[in-house]
């Protein structure tokens, strides 16, 4: 009924903010870090701070936008703003999902949520690619490193030969296959009946999913192999003709809270890591660090992967990938350096330098308006 009602009350509507309905899409549950922040949070102080002039009623767990839907859904209007994940739209978001498959250069998501998001800001590439779809780029997030997390021992390189992997799809299942392994691609909704079925070994994907996806239950071992991290797509994508319709005051307000949510959902995710590994230790999952084989064949796999990215990336039409991944370094290599002595848990330090580094260099008179 809700949702009947908020696509009535869109449908009824003009151009005008006010009337709009103001909807916000997140198909991950409510209580997951990416939505908990930087969605009910996020909402509740942009309407404080915008004096209700933005008031987004929230939608989480799919329940305005199945995954696949929302980068049409907001172009559309059915939602003003949503979290989209890349790999549902490969052909659409070429150069977004060339840079999401480059997650093994840096591993570090503090990096790359913020690297992400500068370039989803300012690459020219990426702008017209964003605009080519409906879509006002806010800004990006990353998830915390992917572990593998299995229902058999996998600790080494001959442990993993053969063994049927959850990946999230490109890169990643070019480096299970790399490794000898199966690589599966299923939505992250789906890992816990396959490791419990047994059509899965492991589920390759954050951590925390051992509590937000219940995957404890089921898993028995933990190699804490870094497998990149995703940040394909992005966390806030808003609606055209909404975000053309705020006052410029309204933009700058969000702004500042993206950049505030940008740093924070980063400290809560590793912090949800961070409980969800040492819950399910205690409750008998035994982790095992990577044996020399295997950390070696995923440094052969990053540096042969980069060849592979750009011929895809030609193949998808992108004109000169071999530029935009030089540029995308650069802002990778800058967001190392700057992030280097700040400390990882400090939300205000990191939502300033977010701020400073990233929303106060644009201008909110002009982006996103035409």
């Amino acid at each position: 009924m809700k949702l009947k009602t908020s696509l009535l009350a869109f449908a009824a509507c003009g151009l005008g903010t006010a009337a709009i309905a103001q909807n916000a899409n997140h198909f991950f549950a409510e209580r997951h870090s990416m939505v908990r922040g930087p969605y009910v949070e996020f909402a509740k102080r942009v309407a404080e701070e915008t004096n209700g002039d933005v008031n987004f009623t929230v939608f989480a767990g799919g329940s305005l936008l199945p995954p696949a839907a929302s980068l049409q859904g907001v172009r559309d209007g059915v939602a003003q703003v949503t979290y989209h994940a890349g790999t549902y739209t490969p052909s659409e978001l070429p150069v977004a999902n060339l840079i999401g498959n480059f997650a093994f250069y840096n591993t570090d998501p503090m990096v790359m949520a913020f690297a992400s998001t500068e370039f989803g800001l300012t690459n020219e590439a990426a702008l017209a690619e964003w605009k080519e779809n409906g879509v006002v780029f806010g800004g990006g997030y990353s998830t915390s490193q992917y572990y593998m997390m299995c229902n058999t021992p996998v600790a080494s390189y001959e442990d993993i030969q053969g063994k049927r992997l959850r990946m999230a799809g490109g890169a990643w299942s070019r480096f299970a296959e790399h490794v000898g392994a199966v690589p599966v691609s299923i939505p992250s909704s789906e890992m816990y009946t396959g490791l419990d079925t047994g059509s899965l070994d492991c589920a390759v994907a954050a951590a925390d999913a051992l509590d937000s996806f219940s995957l404890s239950d089921v898993v028995t071992h933990m190699n804490r192999l870094a497998v990149g991290n995703y940040y394909a797509g992005f966390e806030w994508g808003y609606n055209p003709a909404f975000w053309q319709g705020l006052s410029e005051a309204s933009r700058n307000v969000l702004f500042d809270q993206m950049a505030y949510y940008l740093a924070q959902h980063r400290v809560e995710f590793d912090k949800d890591v961070e409980k969800a590994v040492s819950a399910a230790k205690e409750g008998g999952m035994e982790v095992f660090e990577p044996d020399q084989a295997l950390t070696a064949a995923l440094a052969e796999f990053v540096t042969a992967d980069e060849a592979v990215l750009i011929e895809n990336a030609k193949s998808r039409g992108i004109e000169n990938p071999e530029a935009l991944l030089a540029d995308y370094k650069r802002i990778v290599d800058r967001w190392a350096a700057l992030l280097a002595d700040v400390d990882h848990g400090d939300t205000d330090a990191l939502a300033a330098l977010a701020k400073a580094e990233i929303y106060d260099k644009l201008d909110g008179a002009n982006y996103g308006m035409n």
